[in-house]
């Protein structure tokens, strides 16, 4: 794995979407620091299309897509995404028929109910009742942290159900159907933001922290790790082409003056 301080000027001036994950990768222990913002408002003034790509709940994609300085959002782990069209109304597509994955979100929250009596420690995510299709439970956010066993058994008991499930640094996010982050940033790219897939070798960038970041470090090509990405890169069979010197928001403000500061030197 490179440093991202020694990636190709030439190589960096020619990407225009950045693909972000939020939690830990944006915000330290929740919070959003002024330079992270404001390194995102850089990067959008500069034509560079900023995306966050979150398991976070509908009701916190509202909020980000309303309020920050942002193209999209992606949420509950790809089950969605939000934009504002022309006219600044919100606009929602979700992967599937919404009462479809509303139903399955019932399912989900049943075996959630098992998974807490095995591993009592945990519980709901405190923004569950603002999401729409996911269930999250909670192991380093407001509880914990658990243990990485207790964390792989949470897991374990939602694919033994016929789920799928991975973890954040904060949550385990749990869903139906083989949908994840990558396959809707696919969809995105696509048909919103009018890529072809030829064209994300050069013009896209993915920056993350967690192992649920896994997809989009396998699609990605121009992909970079926050520095508290380190620990968990023994748990990924693809991780990221760079890592950040700095570690949460500061790692993203540095992968933004890094593609700024690209976008300034002449080449020939």
């Amino acid at each position: 794995m490179h440093r991202f301080a020694d990636a190709d000027p030439e190589l960096l001036a020619r990407i225009d979407v950045v693909l972000t994950d939020v939690d830990d990768t944006l915000t330290r222990h929740g919070k959003l620091a002024p330079a992270t913002l404001g390194a995102m408002a850089d990067l959008m003034a500069a034509g560079i299309r900023v995306v966050p790509v979150t398991g976070g709940c509908a009701g916190w994609c509202d909020h980000i897509v309303r309020a920050w300085p942002v193209s999209a959002v992606i949420g509950e782990s790809g089950a969605f995404h939000f934009h504002l069209n022309e006219r600044g109304r919100l606009e929602r597509y979700f992967i599937r028929p919404f009462d479809e994955l509303q139903a399955e979100q019932q399912r989900l929250l049943a075996i959630a109910e098992q998974a807490l009596k095995q591993v009592p420690e945990a519980r709901l995510a405190a923004d569950q009742p603002y999401r729409l299709v996911d269930v999250a439970i909670d192991h380093a956010q407001d509880v914990g942290p658990l243990s990485s066993e207790q964390v792989a058994t949470l897991i374990t008991l939602f694919q033994e159900a016929g789920a799928s499930a991975r973890a954040s640094s904060i949550h385990v996010n749990a869903w139906f159907g083989d949908h994840d982050k990558a396959a809707m940033a696919r969809r995105l790219l696509e048909e919103d933001l009018g890529l072809d897939v030829e064209d994300w070798p050069l013009r896209v960038l993915f920056i993350g922290d967690a192992p649920n970041d896994e997809p989009l470090f396998r699609d990605i090509s121009l992909s970079v790790g926050v520095a508290n990405i380190v620990p968990h890169l023994d748990k990924l069979t693809q991780g990221p082409r760079w890592l950040c010197e700095a570690s949460h928001g500061e790692g993203f403000v540095e992968m933004a003056q890094g593609l700024l500061a690209a976008r300034l030197r002449p080449f020939n």
